[in-house]
């Protein structure tokens, strides 16, 4: 693993490729073809789809389709079908966590209200089988009958999610399964469905998803120990929620297993103040750090990454160099 904070470098021609991939998507979401009125519903809808991301999901996509020899602007549409669907998710989920900062700015629901944040999330769900629609017949229901099932994966994942946080016997291996769903789902649905826009073979779209869903897991343990190591500015959205309700994460079903009588008083402490500051942050990071979580999860990141990997040594794709690049970039990012 690389040194916090130490920048995740690409090479030139990679980094050029990721700009032209991550514009071609841009198009998509600054130029919506959803109707202007009623304002209620497009402007939130516009805001969330202006607050992008880093892009992840359709570059796994249009890399997938490079991977089985296919050629990435093929993949154009569906790699924005599947960002719109990833904004979507997140209106929800912050809705739900109440969180108040999502990519930098105030989240959707906080920037308008919760009914008209649920009602556009809704809505962009919608969009995103009207963009789906327009793929060609030949591939159409292949994309259709997969895209249906990831997004119920997704809700799925979600469910589990809380009813985890009312059960006191959660165990890591549970946890995993619901990142699968939840993270891992639609991580893997790209790889998917873009070896399908490919042309991919049954065997092919199979090791994309297991591929997928390793990067998913990866994905999502990151995600997990950037809450407690990073901080709200570089992540560019609330940090602390998860830990301060004691979200059934890998890291915290690590942890408060091994924490001590003292230091379980002192987090309930914590925890009754309502606030998780970042002197609160430090301490849970200094406990992470003295009990091995973080080593232990970074191992478990590591291991994900090597065997996704190791997918893409033995596959016979044509150009895997994209999916390497990607995989590279989930193994050692900071936000």
């Amino acid at each position: 693993m690389r040194e916090e904070g130490t920048p995740v470098v690409v090479d030139k021609d990679s980094s050029i490729k990721l700009d032209e991939w991550r514009s071609a998507v841009r198009q998509h979401l600054s130029n919506p073809t959803f109707d202007i009125e009623p304002t209620y519903l497009s402007t939130p809808m516009s805001y969330a789809l202006q607050a992008e991301g880093k892009m992840l999901r359709p570059a796994l996509c249009m890399a997938a389709t490079e991977a089985v020899g296919g050629k990435w602007e093929e993949s154009v549409l569906v790699g924005a079908a599947l960002e719109i669907f990833h904004t979507f998710s997140l209106i929800h989920d912050d809705i739900m966590d109440e969180d108040e900062l999502r990519r930098g700015r105030p989240t959707l629901h906080k920037a308008f209200d919760p009914s008209q944040a649920l009602l556009s999330g809704d809505t962009l769900l919608i969009y995103v089988y009207q963009l789906l629609s327009k793929i060609d017949d030949s591939k159409f229901p292949r994309i259709f009958r997969a895209f249906n099932d990831g997004a119920m994966d997704v809700c799925k994942g979600q469910g589990w999610d809380m009813e985890f946080e009312h059960r006191s016997n959660v165990q890591p291996k549970e946890y995993e399964m619901m990142i699968d769903l939840k993270t891992g789902a639609l991580i893997r649905l790209a790889c998917e469905l873009g070896g399908i826009m490919g042309g991919a073979t049954d065997a092919g779209v199979e090791a994309l998803s297991r591929f997928g869903v390793l990067l998913g897991r990866a994905f999502q343990m990151q995600d997990d120990l950037l809450e407690v190591t990073s901080s709200s500015e570089t992540m560019g959205k609330s940090l602390g929620s998860d830990v301060l309700n004691e979200k059934k994460t890998w890291i915290w079903l690590d942890l408060k297993q091994r924490l001590t009588q003292k230091e379980l008083e002192e987090w309930k402490v914590i925890q009754r103040g309502g606030i998780l500051n970042d002197d609160h942050r430090e301490l849970v990071r200094n406990w992470m750090i003295k009990h091995g979580t973080i080593k232990r999860a970074q191992e478990l990141v590591q291991s994900w990454v090597t065997e996704a990997d190791e997918i893409l040594a033995q596959s016979t794709f044509q150009n895997i160099r994209m999916l390497k690049v990607l995989s590279d970039l989930i193994l050692n990012r900071v936000n």
